[in-house]
């Protein structure tokens, strides 16, 4: 092929941007059934223009590809995306045969277009002809209205954005021979093996610079001197955002993958994950961490929702779901505070910022209020301490509103003065729930008992924690109170099997379901407190209650799927209320517009929750 400044539409730059060109250009070989980019999920990086081989492209919609065509030697792509599509693929790129790709920069191509009007023309106008076509056309205005609703790489599995590729020496190799491996295998990191099989470590590009160049390390010392370990791994088959979650859980930035073998195949960064959908939630968090001001996350929970929509509609586990939108929360709460103390003078003393209700579960739904406390320790100043917590908590909470997570209508936040005291208040409170059985005291334990340290000294949700499970163990007659007044809460259906709704209001003809479910949340919970389990997620309480023997199997596989099923509809629903109704979400399922099968799936639900009601009260209260 000719020179490539001297193909059309370069050849309308000038003589000297041609000749900036020839060095801005660089070659890329393309091996034959590589999918080089992917529609809605590539982030294009370059122009790609074809030196030499073949290549197609398509748009795929329900599973059919449209909108097909060639490539050949001279042709380009890329340039649609870049311009007028946020740098996302608008279509998919395959390689039919061995290729060879001359490309530019975006950088660079962005800056042609915009110092060159004829040049972005030939772009621009190949959009138009491109909308001529009905489909293209529909594609492009759904994408447009739809940008930040489409998360489509969310439940990929990861083998579907990873390559394998592995890089591997013993931990006796030097670091020299082991960046000299990175680099001719482009890998972005080494495993370090013990004996064959063993992976004992690895190292990054990152540690090469920061713990060996930076510290100007002699490098033909034992790269195990730079290695971090232990090696956090995932399988290939799990999701995309799985591999995020734990990343961020493990603060780590490389992940390695193995296979349905059990062999690790090579190593998934978080870069990948960013360059695999560059508007994911994974982004989005990173995002919060990064913020300097409030003004930089202000109502970006609503951001979090819209990226929620597809996945939910895809059928992604609502056990995923709530465990993301946890991880997301947190992290909110972790920046707020941070920019809350920095408005301050030092904490007099320690103290712990809890979550309770839902959040405290980890089983957020779109629905967002708050529900927090604060706990610090006892100090010999105390109205010193009161005064300073005090005034954080409201602008933790003011911060928190802001943030999209609304202020709880029943005020149990820590910017209430009486859920901001310290721990020996907070036992106080506990005791009197405990012994004091009334239907205020139960309302309490039900929101507050359910409680998880977000924020700082840990060691203080744990000692409270472990006062409420001593103090619930030394007073047996609080589970029949706290039973009997979980038994006021009866699923939603009549003796005949007849679905209870709303009989009138704007919810007329509807039912509650996040109700509906508070007889399974009750149920594990007083179980749980029974069996002494300090974890309160109801799906983490009820594997702990089935691994101690108080469920049978068939018990916990059925309140499992149960719930599950019934947090799936809870989750379609509050989207049909911000997608189809432009309203805020909320809980109310209108059976009518069920499916036969799922309207039978709800009765029977309700049939076995009266069960296990019934079993709740035989063990608790002695009334059958």
């Amino acid at each position: 092929m000719k020179n490539e400044s001297q193909i059309y539409p370069f050849s309308l730059l000038s003589k000297l941007e041609q000749e900036a060109l020839t060095t801005a250009f660089s070659f890329e070989k393309i091996n034959k059934d590589t999918v080089l980019l992917e529609q809605e999920i590539t982030q294009v990086e370059k122009l790609y223009i074809l030196s030499k081989g073949h290549a197609h492209y398509y748009y795929e919609l329900n599973n059919t590809k449209i909108l097909t065509g060639g490539l050949r030697a001279g042709d380009n792509f890329g340039g649609l995306s870049l311009l007028l599509n946020d740098a996302m693929s608008i279509r998919s790129l395959k390689i039919i045969e061995d290729s060879v790709f001359a490309t530019l920069k975006a950088d660079f191509f962005l800056t042609l277009c915009t110092a060159n009007v004829k040049f972005q023309d030939y772009f621009t106008n190949e959009f138009g002809r491109c909308m001529l076509n009905k489909s293209f056309a529909k594609i492009i205005s759904r994408q447009i209205i739809d940008k930040e609703f489409n998360l489509p790489f969310f439940n990929r599995p990861i083998r579907a954005i990873f390559k394998p590729n592995i890089s591997t020496c013993s931990g006796e190799s030097s670091i020299e021979t082991a960046a000299l491996k990175m680099s001719r295998s482009h890998t972005p990191a080494i495993l370090i093996k013990k004996g064959k099989q063993t992976i004992q470590g690895i190292v990054t590009d990152a540690d090469l610079k920061t713990k060996a160049i930076a510290n100007h390390m002699d490098l033909s010392q034992p790269v195990s001197r730079i290695m971090s370990s232990p090696v956090i791994s995932i399988s290939a088959d799990c999701q995309v955002f799985e591999a995020f979650l734990a990343m961020v859980k493990n603060d780590t930035q490389h992940l390695a993958v193995y296979s349905q073998s059990g062999d690790i195949t090579g190593i998934i960064s978080g870069k990948d994950l960013i360059l695999a959908q560059a508007e994911s939630t994974y982004l989005l968090i990173k995002t919060v961490k990064s913020a300097q001001t409030i003004q930089e996350i202000e109502g970006i929970h609503s951001k979090l929702e819209k990226m929620l929509l597809d996945p939910i509609k895809n059928g992604s586990n609502p056990e995923y779901i709530t465990r993301l939108i946890a991880t997301f929360s947190d992290a909110i709460i972790e920046k707020i505070i941070g920019f809350s103390l920095d408005k301050m003078a030092p904490p007099p003393c320690k103290f712990v910022f809890l979550t309770m209700g839902s959040e405290g579960r980890e089983e957020q739904t779109l629905i967002s209020d708050q529900d927090n406390a604060i706990v610090y320790a006892d100090t010999p100043h105390p109205k010193v301490a009161k005064k300073y917590f005090d005034t954080l908590a409201t602008l933790i909470c003011d911060q928190l509103d802001l943030a999209g997570y609304r202020f709880c209508d029943g005020n149990n936040m820590a910017k209430n003065p009486q859920w901001c005291q310290p721990l020996s208040q907070w036992k106080a409170y506990f005791n009197a729930w405990i012994r004091t059985s009334n239907p205020e005291n139960l309302l309490h334990s039900s929101i507050f008992f359910d409680f998880r340290g977000t924020w700082g000294d840990m060691g203080l949700a744990d000692e409270l924690k472990q006062y409420l499970l001593s103090s619930i163990k030394g007073w047996s007659g609080f589970l029949r109170h706290l039973t009997e007044n979980t038994l006021y809460f009866r699923p939603p259906i009549s003796r005949f099997g007849k679905l209870l709704v709303e009989t009138d209001g704007r919810q007329k003809g509807s039912l509650d379901i996040k109700l509906a479910m508070l007889p399974l949340i009750d149920f594990t919970r007083v179980y749980a407190l029974n069996n002494g389990i300090s974890q309160t997620n109801t799906l983490t309480r009820l594997f702990r209650l089935y691994t101690r023997n108080a469920l049978t199997n068939k018990e916990y596989t059925d309140i499992v799927r149960a719930y599950n099923y019934m947090m799936r509809l809870r989750f379609t629903r509050q989207i049909t209320t911000i997608m189809d109704e432009e309203q805020q979400p909320d809980n109310y399922i209108n059976p009518h517009n069920l499916s036969a099968l799922d309207q039978k799936m709800l009765k029977e639900i309700f049939k076995m929750t009266e069960n296990l009601q019934q079993k709740l009260s035989v063990e608790f209260t002695g009334v059958g």
